[in-house]
């Protein structure tokens, strides 16, 4: 809260962020919780020293929660809300700050368990897997966005007054690709830290809800009933895309096993 507050958004930034709902703070509260829980459990599950748990935890949750929530607004500017590209950079930055409760966690809840050398990974198929991963996040989200649009109407009347505000469909495809490609190489350092297909695929999925939940959070540039349908096909969306990402992602270590 305190990192937000500091940060000196534009303002339609501030003016779209505004909400009168009584409970915000509840939902901040639950927000802040997914994401303290997503640590906790890496750090319970990770077989690594402090020092090089802090760094992979922080690197993969600033890029996958903060960098790939606002990585479009940064590099094309944002067609439907009021966000500047220096409001994307002021949004990344805090959600870094808040990152400075790692080391708390690391110290309350890593366990003593037996140090694992770096896992050796095949760099060479690593190109042809995230190629997969980037297709596996389109059809993810295009599979969730048809369900959505058929079962809600008024989600059917804002999806597509969305589209017509969006880059022609091959352009649009083409960067959904590029953000998964991009979901699946910020996930990649938590192989080195965790030993169990199992514990990795609930870890990369944790990850990635991270990424969508703050959808709970009330703002003034979707309706309530809009942005739970939102967080209803997000949420869906990123557990089928977590899970492949961590099936296809296991298979690039060279020391392999099924945990």
């Amino acid at each position: 809260m305190v990192a937000s507050a500091i940060m000196p958004y534009s303002q339609g930034m501030q003016e779209m962020s505004s909400s009168d709902n009584p409970f915000i703070l509840l939902f901040m509260l639950v927000y802040c919780a997914c994401i303290c829980f997503t640590i906790y459990y890496i750090i319970k599950k990770a077989h690594s020293n402090g020092m090089m748990l802090f760094f992979y935890i922080i690197f993969v949750m600033f890029f996958v929660q903060s960098f790939m929530a606002h990585i479009e607004t940064l590099f094309f500017g944002s067609t439907l809300f009021s966000a500047t590209k220096l409001d994307a950079v002021l949004l990344m930055l805090s959600g870094l700050l808040p990152l400075a409760v790692v080391p708390l966690l690391i110290k309350f809840f890593q366990q003593k368990k037996d140090l694992i050398a770096e896992n050796k990974l095949n760099y060479k198929i690593i190109p042809v897997k995230l190629v997969i991963i980037g297709i596996a996040y389109l059809c993810s989200f295009v599979l969730f966005g048809f369900l959505m649009t058929l079962i809600f109407e008024d989600f059917r009347t804002h999806y597509g007054e969305t589209i017509t505000n969006t880059p022609n469909g091959v352009l649009n495809a083409s960067i959904q690709i590029l953000r998964g490609v991009l979901y699946g190489a910020f996930i990649i350092p938590l192989l080195n830290i965790l030993k169990s297909k199992r514990e990795f695929i609930i870890s990369v999925c944790l990850v990635y809800l991270c990424a969508t939940i703050q959808l709970i959070i009330p703002n003034e540039m979707f309706t309530d009933r809009i942005r739970y349908i939102y967080l209803f096909e997000m949420t869906g969306a990123m557990l089928l895309f977590g899970i492949i990402v961590g099936n296809v992602l296991w298979r690039i270590r060279k020391n392999n096993n099924n945990g």
